[in-house]
């Protein structure tokens, strides 16, 4: 029954971050779901391609993808928290959707593409870290599949969106959107605790208060 096959989802909700992770990690990609779905008719339509272009561009987006998930997610990691790094990634996405719509050559939209696609490819990798270690090993599996569902999710409503959007607007209201939903989403994990305990807010207020009895302490020096 409907009700049996959705326990499993409520389980794992139920464990500390994993619905938080979940929908940031549907807000960090809807906007690369608008926007991939629509950009080979972009390409097509506002620039020209023919094929072998459009085929060479879309082939960059999951070079850079891989090379993010590869080569820079475990540089990262030491460097910087791995919330950190969520909320740093809605905040890169949200800036190169605005951008995108406004590209008018063909280094341009590489370039665009280049932030876009590595702070996805990033965001993916950590959220899926963190839902492991908020569930105990026996769920690691189930949490691993809700996690890619959500992910796919997000590439079935995004082209249903995207198409009517762009047929009606035009592609660079899509640019808006993408942005408004990534940025909705940083601010979100900000306010909100993602896996560090604390949210970003109240370390902010904090680091604030400190820094304002320092300032008030070398007055009084």
């Amino acid at each position: 029954s409907l009700s049996l096959s959705l326990f499993p989802f409520f389980s794992l909700c139920r464990y500390k971050f994993v619905r938080r992770l979940l929908l940031a990690k549907l807000g960090i990609m809807f906007p690369s779901a608008l926007f991939m779905s629509m950009f080979a008719q972009f390409c097509v339509t506002e620039f020209r391609f023919e094929p072998k272009r459009t085929g060479r561009l879309l082939s960059y987006v999951p070079l850079v993808r891989m090379i993010g998930q590869g080569l820079l997610v475990n540089p990262l990691v030491k460097l910087f928290s791995e919330t950190l790094m969520i909320r740093a990634s809605c905040f890169v996405i949200a800036l190169s959707m605005l951008f995108i719509g406004y590209a008018t050559t063909e280094l341009e939209l590489y370039l665009v593409l280049l932030p876009l696609n590595l702070s996805g490819a990033v965001a993916i990798v950590v959220i899926s870290g963190l839902l492991t270690q908020a569930v105990p090993e026996a769920d690691t599996g189930g949490v691993l599949g809700l996690d890619h569902a959500v992910l796919s999710f997000a590439y079935i409503i995004g082209p249903l969106v995207s198409g009517w959007i762009y047929e009606l607007y035009g592609f660079v209201i899509l640019g808006y959107l993408g942005a408004l939903i990534a940025t909705f989403t940083g601010v979100c994990c900000c306010v909100l605790d993602i896996g560090d305990e604390t949210p970003c807010i109240v370390q902010m207020k904090r680091q604030y208060r400190k820094i304002t009895r320092c300032c008030r302490c070398c007055r009084c020096c």
